[in-house]
């Protein structure tokens, strides 16, 4: 794939896929390589498997643009990348929600399947894959505005309690009366002076699990659609 060794203002796709691919290996590496603590681990990962998520979905937009010689707009297909959100063309650049991304993108790819496979050697299935839509949906409900993973406060305060793995809980949810046997809680409890319960926060990183998981599955599907792109349709380049 010669693209791998040229400079990125040389690409077919503006470097969008190579540098998506770098922050996909990055996420891949943290995730196999560092050492897990209980504090915020998953946000490092979480930021650059989206920010690989987004680049990709750009990427795509820009080659299949190129390659059908589809105009955007007005502007002729060579011109400065733009996406189509609702009725409006807006600047790639400026366009951030997965959601509003991947809706543009389905929209070509449904659009153009059949020119686009034509164009290939091997004929890719490009049907899109069953629970895709969720997981998009899913990816941007949980960071529509691509600050979710980057930053401690945002907004919506309520985002920093979803993020964190501890939640405040009451002595009731600390020790419900349902809770299995065995199973070991991991938690910060408080107390006065007088040795009573003032309030507790317990580990439970089950959300930010199943981003990560939804993130990590998405990206990859993306990262080899990518990859289809550049050796079927862009050449190598």
């Amino acid at each position: 794939m010669n693209y791998m060794m040229m400079p990125l203002d040389r690409h077919y796709d503006h470097g969008f896929g190579a540098t998506g691919d770098a922050f996909f290996e990055a996420a891949k590496t943290l995730e196999k390589e560092a050492k897990p603590t209980l504090f915020l681990d998953a946000l490092p990962k979480g930021f650059l498997l989206r920010h690989a998520l987004e680049l990709f979905l750009k990427s795509a937009i820009v080659v299949i643009h190129r390659r059908l010689k589809l105009p955007y707009d007005d502007q002729p297909f060579n011109s400065s990348p733009r996406v189509l959100v609702g009725t409006q063309w807006i600047p790639l650049f400026r366009v951030h929600s997965i959601a509003k991304l991947y809706a543009y993108w389905r929209s070509l790819v449904v659009q153009h399947a059949d020119a686009l496979v034509n164009l290939t050697k091997h004929k890719p299935d490009l049907a899109i894959p069953e629970g895709l839509d969720d997981a998009i949906a899913f990816i941007e409900k949980t960071d529509p505005e691509g600050t979710y993973y980057r930053y401690p406060a945002n907004r919506d305060p309520s985002e920093d309690k979803l993020k964190s793995p501890f939640k405040e809980v009451s002595q009731e949810q600390l020790f419900p009366a349902d809770l299995a046997e065995g199973k070991k809680i991991t938690a910060l409890i408080m107390e006065n002076q007088d040795n009573e319960f003032v309030r507790a926060f317990v580990l439970d990183d089950t959300t930010e699990k199943d981003a990560l998981a939804a993130l990590f599955k998405t990206t990859e599907w993306f990262s080899g659609f990518h990859f289809m792109t550049r050796l079927e349709l862009t050449g190598g380049s």
